[in-house]
Parts: structure tokens; sequence; C-alpha cells
């Protein structure tokens, strides 16, 4: 499929369907249910969903890509306080949508993700079940209870670990699409007590001073059992280090200041990113530019990247 400019609310969206792929895999998911329903002649229902789910201040972007598929609506998916924390989805659940636009689409694919090509491939089986109403006798139904046992959703980390790799390759369009979904642009600002030292090299007690340090952060956060996929990222950017965190996941990193000027900042301004981390990205930037261009930070320094940490902050929420 081919790349498309779509218009939601005078915001152009720049769209391709790795970058939709992409993007699903961060924020997306697959259901395949039976639910109990008296009307059907099995006493059950079967119910197929695809669906991209994203904050209310990203919501344009699903009915863009609801757009640029021909397939699907946006609803909201969960209330969460006020009405700009709402979680809204993309969601993909009628025959016609699923067999006469997305099936022919996906069949031809294979996701990045373990987990999400295990629930690809499970999908597209599920969709040929129902396609073939095999779905309408127990036979048919019990197969899908067996398909959807398999889900990732349903599946323990070591299950997860012990699906197959996949092969497919990074690629721009998809590396946007993910970075949307799943990364993270950030600097902090750190002060600590620092020591002033005497003209014969010891301390002086009474010379405390805080001496800050700004840290900057480029992070894309999987489970880890796809540490494989993290890998793949330090080969596609020729920087970075992957490690598992406090908690448990896999994360890719990038932290030296001339590898995010020369090789992850580049990228950026020139595959644009579509939701509010477009900004994250620009403000992360112009800190960056800051911190680089002066080899002393003054405090009109500090002050700068305070508002552009607060811009962030600000535009998150």
């Amino acid at each position: 499929m081919e790349n498309k400019e779509i218009i939601i609310n005078d915001k152009i969206y720049n769209l391709s369907l790795e970058f939709i792929l992409g993007f699903f895999e961060g924020d997306g998911s697959v259901t395949i249910q039976l639910k109990s329903n008296p009307r059907h002649k099995t006493g059950k229902q079967v119910i197929l969903i695809f669906e991209i789910h994203q904050h209310a201040i990203d919501k344009d972007l699903l009915k863009a890509i609801s757009i640029y598929l021909d397939a699907g609506k946006v609803e909201i998916g969960r209330k969460v306080g006020k009405e700009n924390n709402w979680v809204y989805r993309l969601r993909i659940s009628t025959q016609k949508d699923l067999f006469n636009k997305l099936y022919p689409i996906l069949r031809y694919q294979s996701m990045v993700l373990k987990k999400r090509n295990n629930d690809l491939n499970l999908f597209l089986e599920a969709c040929k079940i129902v396609e073939a109403q095999k779905h309408t006798n127990l036979l048919g139904q019990r197969e899908l209870e067996v398909i959807s046992s398999k889900l990732s959703s349903k599946l323990n980390l070591d299950s997860k670990r012990s699906l197959p790799e996949t092969f497919k390759s990074l690629n721009h369009e998809w590396v946007r699409g993910i970075t949307d979904a799943e990364g993270n642009f950030n600097f902090s600002i750190y002060t600590r007590k620092d020591k002033t030292s005497s003209n014969i090299g010891t301390p002086e007690p009474d010379n405390n001073y805080n001496k800050k340090e700004v840290i900057f952060r480029f992070s894309i956060v999987q489970e880890n059992s796809e540490i494989t996929f993290l890998n793949k990222l330090t080969e596609f950017f020729k920087c970075g280090n992957v490690h598992i965190d406090s908690k448990g996941g896999g994360v890719f990193t990038v932290n030296n200041r001339k590898e995010l000027q020369s090789k992850i900042i580049p990228f950026f301004e020139n595959n644009e990113l579509q939701t509010i981390k477009k900004h994250s990205f620009l403000c992360f930037k112009k800190a960056l530019d800051i911190c680089l261009n002066n080899k002393v930070l003054m405090d009109i320094h500090y002050q700068n990247l305070e508002e552009l940490k607060n811009d962030t902050k600000e535009n998150r929420e």
C-alpha cells in the first residue's frame, strides 16, 4: 500500500502500512473471544477484534489510520478521570471490514515482536474459520477456544520467551511507528552536593555547592521476552545498549550525547513522528542543543532547560 497524507482537523498525518504495523505492535491488540449468547444455536457468539489504543490527545491519528485502512471506527475505550485523559481505540470488528479490508492486508505481513507475530498468525487462523462459517458449530468453536488460549495475553513470561523468533528486518517506517507507540525522549536535571578543594588538595567542608548535571535518554521498552528485537534496534541505529531494568523489562537506551546528536536526532528529523511524542522530541532536541553548544551552563541555560521540561510535561497531560 502506498504512503498517504491524511488531514484530520487541519493536521496532516503521513501514514504508510509499515508505520501502522509498527504502531500496532506497540499499542495494538487482537481479541478472539467466545461470548455467551442464548440467541445463537450453540449458545455462544464469536467475537474477533483488531484494535489500536491511544490517549485522547492523539485520537485523530486513530481516525487517520481508520481512513487509511478504510476500516473500523474510533470510539472511547476507557474513561479515566478528565476527558483529556480518556483512552480511545480504533476498533475493527465487523466481518465486512475484517474479511474484505483487513485480512487481505495482514495475510501477507509478519511482525517484528514474537508475541505480536504469534497473535497475528492466530488471528488470521481464526478469521479463516469464521469466514468459512465453521464457527457456527461446536467443533469450530472448540477450535477457536484452543486458538484463543494461545494468544500472548494469556501466556506467562516463560511461554512468551519460548515463542519462535521472527525474521522481519527493521525499516524506517516501522521504527517510526513503534517509537510513536513505545518510544520515550527524556532529559532530567540532577542536583548534587559537591565540595571545592583547597590549594593543598583537601576538601574544605564549608565550601559545599550544588552541582547540576543534565542526563539525556532516548529509550524503547519491551518485555524481556523481546530482547532480540531490542538488540535489532542497536544494529538499526548503530548505537545504544540493551539492559534489563529494575522491573524486569527489557530496555533499549541511548544516553551518549554525541550519538543522540549524530544518529537519533537526524533519524527523527527525517522520519517525522505523528503523535504528541513529536513535541517531546522537539523539546528534547532543543535541550540537547543547549547542552552541546554551551561548554559551561549558566543559570539562564538551566532556566531554559526547566521551561522545556515543563513544556514537555504540560503537553503530555
